[in-house]
């Protein structure tokens, strides 16, 4: 871990100014390494500088009558005056504590020449000094992480290679996974640091929520505690409630937002009222998309919210609830491949939802017929031996009249090798066996015939 600074003192001025100094500095969000600088009898005061120095940015050295009775070396003394006279910067911030000028210049006329902070101006006026050196106001980075602090996290020191590290990553996280456009939540008269604020904390939710992870398989209930956690995501989630429903459609459904389910139902019954409005104008808009041939009930990241799912087709429900609505002009969504999805539904993992909502999200995985893996180097990272097996069958049924197939040797075990890819990833509590005979027994493989054959059948209308 880096600091801001270190104080460099006399144990025997510990109590009466030293502790009272870190305290006040910190207050002030200012990082403050002190006791292991505390100097005693024997302690070389170069290398205990040169350790402070390598773990902080700045070292503030309280020279008092303690401080120069430890009778240290004049070498090593000039040896620090010369690098802070010379270096590429000034890294060592005298504090004269119960001296004079005369007292200093007496020991060391050099020292005596350094600008110094004074004990005898006070905590209040010495902190003041501190913070205009550590934290000048015009940096971006102090800026920028002061706007962090205040949303309740504590991001390293700005000199810490987090910041680099942070502002890298986020180069390559637009458009991926729990992106918002957070330059909507800046004024134009934003300064640098606020803009930056929101670069590093969108990349610190970004990682979070791939290492958790938190998916649409997510309950609810830990999305929402996921979102308190993060610094500024509650700020914009609240901003924008349906670039949210995009990584975490679950929320939409009634009753699961938890606080945020205010601001959900709010822009759901905009979005009522607006196709309200398309139906009564005989608006066909999207009808081709609905169980009834009217243009949809509501926006369709709503749909899990509505009564009727927004009589959206199953299929829609469930392409939108995976992989976003966005209709790959959105952000990327899609957690897992569609396959998981379905053994995902089939397991007790989903019995967090509703049952009309997994009713109809099972079915609509069915009828949307992007599930089969196509072997080697498919999405699913899933290479067994077989990989591909089934779908070669399937393509080939495809053309065929036929409802059912039996499936080949090669067919069976690449199908059972996938399912235990995903039981694996997804920790699923079910058994191969078990999810095998709920995959077949809901006649998945049926379903996607007849989907394709009605596909093939519509184009050649």
């Amino acid at each position: 871990m880096l600091y801001d600074v270190f104080i460099s003192h006399a144990s025997e001025d510990k109590d009466d100014f030293v502790r009272p100094l870190a305290e006040a500095l910190r207050k002030e969000r200012i990082e403050v390494w002190y006791d292991e600088f505390s100097l005693t009898p024997g302690m070389s005061l170069r290398r205990s500088i040169d350790l402070g120095l390598a773990k902080s940015r700045f070292g503030i050295v309280v020279l008092s009558p303690h401080f120069f009775n430890k009778s240290w070396p004049e070498w090593e003394l000039n040896g620090l005056i010369q690098r802070h006279l010379f270096g590429s910067h000034n890294v060592l911030l005298p504090l004269w504590h119960g001296v004079s000028r005369d007292e200093v210049a007496s020991y060391s006329p050099s020292l005596a020449d350094i600008y110094a902070m004074r004990s005898t101006d006070g905590i209040a006026r010495v902190t003041e000094q501190t913070l205009q050196i550590v934290q000048p106001s015009g940096s971006a980075l102090v800026r920028a992480r002061n706007l962090i602090l205040e949303r309740g996290f504590e991001p390293p020191v700005i000199s810490d290679d987090w910041w680099l590290d942070a502002i890298e990553g986020a180069e390559g996280q637009h458009g991926s996974r729990w992106c918002f456009p957070y330059w909507q939540m800046l004024e134009d008269s934003s300064s640098r640091g606020e803009r930056l604020a929101w670069v590093v904390m969108q990349h610190m939710w970004q990682e979070k929520a791939e290492w958790r992870p938190i998916t649409q398989m997510t309950p609810p209930n830990e999305v929402i505690q996921f979102i308190d956690s993060q610094p500024g995501l509650r700020e914009i989630c609240e901003c924008m409630p349906r670039r949210l429903l995009e990584f975490a459609p679950q929320l939409a459904i009634p009753g699961m937002a938890g606080s945020l389910e205010r601001r959900i139902e709010e822009d759901f019954q905009v979005s009522i009222r607006e196709y309200a409005n398309r139906r009564m104008r005989k608006d066909k808009c999207g009808s081709a998309l609905t169980t009834n041939g009217l243009c949809p009930a509501c926006d369709e990241e709503f749909a899990l919210r509505h009564p009727t799912f927004g009589d959206y087709e199953p299929a829609m429900v469930a392409c939108g609830f995976v992989q976003g609505n966005g209709g790959g002009m959105g952000p990327h969504t899609k957690a897992y491949p569609s396959f998981d999805f379905i053994l995902w539904l089939l397991s007790s993992s989903s019995d967090w939802l509703p049952r009309p909502h997994h009713a109809y999200l099972l079915q609509g995985m069915k009828e949307w017929i992007v599930w089969p893996w196509m072997g080697k180097g498919s999405e699913s990272e899933y290479d067994g031996i077989n990989a591909g097996a089934l779908w070669r069958q399937l393509r080939n049924a495809a053309d065929g009249s036929r409802d059912s197939i039996t499936l080949t040797k090669d067919a069976r075990m690449d199908l059972s090798d996938r399912i235990q890819h995903c039981r694996k990833m997804l920790e699923l509590r079910e058994s191969l066996d078990d999810l095998t005979d709920r995959f077949m027994s809901e006649q998945v493989i049926e379903t996607w015939l007849s989907e394709k054959r009605k596909m093939r059948a519509r184009r050649q209308a």
